[in-house]
């Protein structure tokens, strides 16, 4: 049997806590020889506190989050916590509770409905537009001399159909105000939410032998609920938006690409012209001139025009659609908000269990409004503007 090195006599032998993921807790038996470690491992200890630390039991008793958390459906959560946390489960049993939750989940559904049929139509408006421009940028081109007459009334239909369907949408759009319908019900949704956890967080329930305080409980179910949800929307939707506006800045590129095709396009094609009335040039550019005009069709004008045509349709387009969907604009705020959720989670969540865990209901309060403020800061387009704010149930510790 091999002897320990110098090293592994100060790593120390195996220990049954050695599973524990703290680095600090590791630093108290290395002797002074492993002082450098010691200091990386405190160092590493700053960086994991959050990661490390042992989950409260009222933590337990809230769960762990699930891939059907954005779900708000405070019956199901009461269902499924257990009896110690039965203080919490009361409150979100409240009629109260779920007369919000109701007004919440007929408000998103007439949200969704809206947001489908705005997008549909505006899309069909868009792209039924776009193509019947483009067919029309085909129709410059001289094709009665490369198909006969009864196909060339295929692409002229099709065109037809398309300017009937854009002109159908549009005017849907403008009768139906689907747009409208959308902002509105998400509008109403959005402070129900915010209602249901200002109710959870300021409700009043009195604690049974065998259970757990309640405000810590309360705390957690806003973390589990509304914090880490939005902090996981925000996130995933602000990059959903950065690949879209991706994908509109390669339409665009596309559309400056055939432009800039079609401006070459026209100055070899006007260099003839510029012969033609005597101007001096230089003899490459007349040797160039020379070598390339008898390749040029007589139909190169309407080519040039043509490309132009559907190059500014394509921008258009791009453009069009950048603007329906906010993707750029969405893309900065929605990564933004959720920096500043994690942020927050980060720094001021754990000073918020310890004041819960003491019983301080002031400043719990506080924590949950400043990020249900943050909430409704970004949610002003939705709330058009409306200065409505959440009232505490009757008798809270807000209420005063």
């Amino acid at each position: 049997m091999s002897e320990n090195s110098r090293e592994e006599i100060a790593g120390g032998d195996e220990r049954s806590s050695d599973g524990k993921r703290d680095p600090l807790t590791h630093t108290a038996g290395l002797p002074p020889e492993a002082g450098a470690l010691r200091g990386i491992l405190e160092q590493l200890h700053g960086f994991l506190d959050v990661r490390v630390r042992e989950k409260s039991k009222e933590e337990v008793a809230v769960g762990d989050e699930r891939s059907s958390d954005w779900k708000l459906d405070p019956l199901a959560h009461a269902a499924r916590l257990p009896p110690e946390a039965g203080a919490l489960r009361r409150i979100l049993e409240q009629p109260d509770v779920l007369a919000v939750m109701t007004r919440f989940n007929e408000a998103d559904k007439k949200a969704d409905s809206a947001r489908r049929r705005y997008k549909r139509a505006a899309y069909l408006r868009l792209y039924a537009g776009v193509t019947a421009t483009i067919i029309g940028a085909v129709f410059f081109l001289p094709l009665e001399t490369w198909i006969g007459g009864t196909a060339r009334s295929i692409p002229a239909a099709l065109q037809y159909g398309c300017l009937f369907t854009a002109f159908m949408a549009a005017l849907w759009l403008a009768r139906a105000t689907p747009f409208d319908a959308w902002m509105t019900a998400r509008a109403e949704a959005e402070i129900a939410r915010i209602n249901i956890f200002y109710r959870i967080i300021d409700g009043i329930e009195t604690t049974r032998p065998g259970e757990l305080p309640l405000l810590p409980l309360q705390l957690e179910y806003f973390r589990r609920y509304q914090l880490d949800v939005q902090r996981r929307y925000y996130a995933g939707r602000g990059q959903a938006h950065a690949r879209a506006a991706g994908w509109t800045r390669r339409w665009q590129m596309l559309s400056l690409g055939l432009s800039g095709l079609a401006a070459a396009v026209a100055v070899i094609a006007g260099l003839k012209t510029v012969i033609d009335f005597g101007i001096p040039l230089p003899g490459w550019i007349k040797a160039i001139n020379g070598a390339v005009q008898p390749h040029l069709p007589d139909w190169i004008n309407r080519a040039v025009l043509a490309l132009g045509v559907i190059a500014s349709a394509l921008f258009g387009a791009s453009v069009s659609r950048s603007f329906m969907n906010l993707d750029e604009r969405n893309a900065s705020r929605y990564l933004t908000t959720a920096a500043n959720l994690d942020y927050v989670a980060g720094q001021d969540l754990q000073e918020a269990r310890a004041q819960a865990a003491e019983g301080l209901t002031e400043p719990v309060h506080a924590f949950v409004k400043r990020i249900q403020d943050m909430l409704s800061t970004e949610h002003q387009e939705w709330i058009l503007l409306s200065q409505t704010r959440p009232t505490p149930i009757k008798g809270s510790a807000r209420a005063g």
